[in-house]
């Protein structure tokens, strides 16, 4: 739980709800280099970034980094699509992993995590639009 209320994404969560995150997640330890997630590949588990950086590459060129408090993979939770972006470690990193299936049942049962979740997708969606607008 303690790994859980570290992510920006959680904080201010009820420790009800802490809980409920913490029985279906891991911490995961990544080296420097190690490929989190590949770009068009099939993929089911969201991430959150404790500790550590990573790159989000797409094409072979990075598009974005990533630090403590950020999160990827949250749209394997919501389709079958495949992976928008590959992710690779640039230092070693502690992320807590959760699988969609179980991330999918406490969104179900915690409205507060998935309103959180859906500002900060709006927000993303936001950003995009304006870099093709303007």
């Amino acid at each position: 739980m303690t790994l859980i209320a570290r992510a920006p994404l959680f904080e201010g969560l009820p420790k009800t709800h802490l809980r409920k995150i913490a029985k279906v997640s891991a911490a995961r330890n990544c080296r420097a280099g190690e490929q989190l997630v590949k770009e068009d590949a099939a993929g089911s588990v969201f991430y959150v970034v404790l500790d550590g950086r990573a790159k989000v590459m797409r094409k072979g060129k990075t598009i974005k980094r990533l630090g403590p408090g950020d999160f990827f993979g949250e749209m394997s939770i919501l389709t079958t699509a495949p992976r928008s972006a590959s992710v690779v470690a640039e230092t070693p990193m502690e992320c807590l992993t959760l699988s969609a299936t179980s991330l999918r049942a406490v969104l179900m049962d915690e409205p507060a995590i998935a309103v959180r979740m859906l500002n900060t997708l709006a927000q993303r969606l936001s950003d995009v639009d304006r870099r093709l607008t303007a």
